[in-house]
């Protein structure tokens, strides 16, 4: 039950950076906000300060702000409020950065998961210690142990498994002369790496070691996971698309499930987990499916070109069906994943 809680209260925190990218760059462009909303359904909670009226509500997995004029021209909430501070009176860009500002919060705080990571919570690096020779293998075959520390592989000394691994994969049929410290003594042994998969195969399993990297390296490693975890994302989206890879898509109950058991596991696996689905929540965002952020960046784009607005009602339609067809695919995958979990 602790582990559902947890899962909820940060799939809330994810939501709730996302609607306050588009809050304070709001803010930023003098837009007026009438509500600032964690969650979906009933309020739970309403405090009114200044202008805007913050809500808490029912269904943690949601929110939205409510920028006057953001629901039509003619609302009459919005009569009062001098248009400057509509948002449908900004320019195309003013408006653009609004909208994909709550994406880029993602982006940002997956960065800041995947620092956590890196440079406070430390990750389980492997080493060239052996912490298990497999039976069958090349490695048993020549008398390998495990705690033995691997130090050379074809003459060539190596200080990190991904060296060692490196070279062994292109070996494979080829007798190789590993060097080995064996308590605190030199042990030479010869082995012929298996091909499995086409590469050179040993059989041996490496001893972890928590690892935690200076600030700066784990800014830099920060950003860098995002990137290539949205490029993972986006060609699994494009394999999905083109039939390449079979169509897998959790809903909210499944991704508490998987946050659970990553708050089960530890900390490391915990941050890195809400890592991806920050960086999840930004691309699917940025979709151009209608009543998404990337749609409305498109009606934006396409307002730029003509040098006139699209009529409010007509994209206020699109994206109104936009947003049935996303809630019934919600309660579609919602109800798979409730039955994948009965199973």
């Amino acid at each position: 039950m602790a582990q559902v809680v947890l899962a909820l209260f940060l799939l809330g925190v994810l939501v709730t950076f996302h609607e306050l990218g588009h809050f304070l760059a709001g803010r930023l462009m003098g837009v007026y906000i009438h509500e600032f909303a964690v969650g979906f359904g009933p309020v739970l909670y309403s405090k009114q300060k200044e202008e805007t009226r913050y809500t808490l509500r029912l269904i943690p997995v949601g929110g939205f702000t409510r920028f006057a004029g953001e629901e039509g021209p003619n609302r009459e909430e919005d009569k009062a409020i001098p248009k400057e501070r509509i948002l449908s009176s900004l320019s195309p860009g003013r408006r653009a950065f609004v909208i994909a500002a709550g994406p880029i919060f993602n982006l940002l705080v997956a960065s800041l998961a995947f620092f956590l990571v890196f440079s406070f919570v430390g990750i389980n690096t492997p080493t060239t210690r052996i912490l298990e020779v497999m039976p069958g293998y090349p490695a048993e075959t020549a008398g390998l142990l495990a705690g033995d520390v691997i130090q050379s592989v074809g003459g060539t000394p190596v200080d990190t498994w991904d060296e060692m691994v490196a070279i062994i994969q292109t070996r494979a049929g080829q007798t190789t002369e590993v060097g080995v410290e064996r308590d605190g003594e030199p042990v030479l042994v010869n082995m012929t790496p298996i091909e499995m998969n086409g590469v050179g195969v040993i059989g041996v399993r490496p001893t972890l070691q928590l690892t935690r990297v200076g600030l700066l390296k784990g800014l830099i490693s920060g950003f860098s996971e995002t990137y290539h975890v949205s490029v993972a994302w986006i060609t699994g989206i494009i394999g999905m698309i083109v039939g390449k890879v079979a169509p897998e898509v959790t809903g909210p109950v499944g991704i508490t499930q998987i946050l659970g058991e990553a708050a089960r596991t530890g900390l490391a696996q915990l941050f890195y987990i809400v890592g991806i689905l920050s960086a999840n929540l930004a691309l699917f965002n940025l979709m151009p499916f209608p009543a998404l952020d990337g749609s409305r960046l498109i009606f934006f784009g396409i307002e730029a070109i003509r040098g006139k607005p699209i009529d409010p009602e007509k994209e206020g339609l699109v994206h109104f069906f936009g947003f049935f067809l996303l809630m019934a695919l919600f309660v579609f995958i919602t109800f798979k994943d409730i039955l994948r979990l009965v199973r």
